[in-house]
């Protein structure tokens, strides 16, 4: 299965971040941002276009597993727009899967798309 990885380290998105703002333009600022970011590094490496695919999110933050679904959507958001996944339906989208992972660096963050077809 051929697979691409992104990575940072430093700043996170939570979906306590976005569900706590009463301000829509706040969050939609915030949403921007990472859709930017997300751009960038999926520019950096050589994805495909892909019809079925599954995302592994592996991070060591204080994050609770369930606010890391914020950084998911956000990034299946950008590859839609981007035209690389046709949609984030379950029809395309064949699981998702949040680890945490003590053996990474403190605020450090990996997504990785790994294609079905």
């Amino acid at each position: 299965m051929k697979q691409w990885e992104i990575g940072w380290e430093g700043e996170h998105v939570s979906l306590n971040d976005l569900y706590s703002m009463n301000n829509w333009r706040k969050r939609h600022q915030i949403k921007k941002y990472w859709r930017q970011l997300f751009s960038d590094m999926i520019d950096s490496v050589e994805l495909e276009k892909i019809n079925e695919y599954e995302l592994y999110v592996y991070y060591n933050s204080r994050l609770d597993p369930s606010n890391v679904s914020a950084i998911v959507k956000l990034f299946e958001d950008t590859l839609k727009s981007k035209g690389f996944i046709i949609d984030d339906s379950k029809k395309y989208c064949k699981g998702i899967h949040i680890i945490p992972d003590l053996e990474m660096r403190n605020k450090q963050y990996k997504v990785v798309l790994r294609k079905r077809k």
